[in-house]
């Protein structure tokens, strides 16, 4: 969309808005969608592509299943 990486702001909205009940449906299409863009980086030009983390940056941190981490304290008295 507007020669931007996709999922581009606008993608993400009408993404969320298409999967707004079936969320497992759309982790299932932005991973395959992440693994096809691996798949195609690693074949085309393994040296220069992004990080798997960047990838996975672009496709699945934003979604609205991913959950911030929890902060568990540990104690150190027994």
């Amino acid at each position: 969309m507007g020669g931007q990486q996709w999922p581009c702001a606008e993608a993400r909205l009408l993404l969320k808005a298409e999967y707004e009940g079936p969320i497992a449906s759309l982790a299932g299409y932005l991973a395959g969608h992440m693994y096809e863009a691996m798949h195609d980086l690693y074949c085309c030009n393994p040296h220069d592509g992004p990080s798997p983390r960047a990838l996975f940056e672009r496709f699945i941190a934003w979604s609205p299943f991913r959950r911030s981490a929890a902060v568990v304290e540990v104690s150190t008295t027994r």
